[in-house]
């Protein structure tokens, strides 16, 4: 969108509201340096309501047009809409709320950038997923599972283990819902709030859904993936997560997509292989509209609405030695690939 948002109020049930963890001390360790009404970047501290103002504009700001037209709906309401009865609230202001106590609540959450927190966090979609109220749910799920762990995750890489160990199981997910992986499932299920209902989804629904709930911890995270292995698209597609930690992205595949592998060692992904990047084109979805890359869904290759980084050579480069890294020689690890992956043309 090219035009200014409309002025809005920053107060009452769905504008910028703060709320600092119990005790004035952030959950992974550490005292905190702002005060009660302020959030921390690396740049320093700002308070919750110019933080909430600056996302909320690049939300706006970069609407997808079928979001354009929902935006009321949406949360974004200029000041002459009446704030009776919580028609203030939308689904993008309460995600941003949500957002914005996680960066207050949680150690790993502070001190990262503030246009990956507006982008990576603060954003209420993935893609063209059906839109939905899920952040709340979402966080004080994942908070009563981080209450809960034996060994409380202090850093980025523990947190986004202990969710992927935890939040598909309905005996550990606060959630009563167990989650599964079930194969061409894109585009009938896969909004996060249709995968926690049926419980199941293929990697596009499980990924979006893993997505939002390290979201809801103050985790910078974002779905990535190809649209078609091989560029061959009788091939099949796959989508995984990309995880911003340390001023760079690692990725790691939704627990029941693959096998709960870690941030740390690319080859332990099932696709990370030689024979998967021959002429393979990978790319993370965003939310910035003003960069120039399409991010193609193979669900709906049409749609050109949704932004995108093109991660190819980064892909080429973190995967392109799997094979040898793990002591297989490439026929070998070739054939595991291959047996992971059916080769499907199914939507995934």
């Amino acid at each position: 969108m090219n035009d200014e948002p409309a002025q809005r109020k920053l107060k009452g049930k769905g504008k910028a509201k703060g709320g600092k963890a119990k005790g004035g001390k952030a959950k992974g360790g550490g005292e905190d340096v702002c005060s009660d009404d302020e959030v921390e970047f690396d740049s320093g501290c700002m308070s919750f309501d110019d933080a909430y103002a600056s996302a909320y504009d690049f939300l706006y700001m970069n609407l997808p047009s079928y979001d354009v037209t929902n935006a009321a709906s949406l949360g974004f309401h200029s000041s002459s809409i009446p704030d009776i009865d919580g028609l203030q609230d939308g689904i993008a202001t309460v995600a941003l709320n949500v957002s914005l106590e996680a960066l207050q609540s949680y150690e790993w959450a502070k001190g990262v950038e503030q246009e990956i927190f507006n982008e990576y966090v603060a954003s209420y979609a993935n893609v063209n997923e059906g839109r939905n109220n899920i952040r709340p749910l979402l966080s004080s799920a994942m908070s009563a599972i981080i209450d809960a762990a034996d060994e409380p995750p202090t850093d980025v890489s523990s947190v986004v283990s202990l969710i992927n160990s935890n939040m598909w199981n309905s005996q550990t997910n606060n959630l009563s819902q167990t989650v599964v992986f079930k194969s061409g499932q894109t585009p009938l299920i896969y909004d996060p709030m249709s995968t926690l209902v049926y419980g199941f989804a293929s990697c596009t629904g499980v990924s979006i859904l893993f997505v939002d709930a390290l979201r809801s911890v103050g985790v910078p995270a974002r779905v990535a993936g190809t649209p078609a292995w091989n560029d061959v698209y009788e091939n099949g597609n796959h989508n995984w997560v990309e995880v911003y930690d340390g001023g760079e992205w690692n990725f790691i595949e939704a627990a029941p997509a693959g096998g709960g592998e870690s941030l740390s060692n690319p080859c332990d992904k099932w696709f990370c292989s030689p024979a998967k990047m021959a002429n393979t084109k990978f790319y993370a979805a965003r939310w910035d509209q003003s960069k120039g890359t399409v991010y193609p869904m193979a669900w709906d290759l049409d749609n050109f609405q949704v932004p995108g980084d093109d991660r190819t050579e980064y892909y080429q480069s973190a995967c392109g030695q799997c094979g040898s890294q793990l002591g297989y020689e490439l026929d070998e690890w070739t054939q595991l690939a291959a047996q992971a992956n059916t080769g499907s043309s199914r939507v995934c």
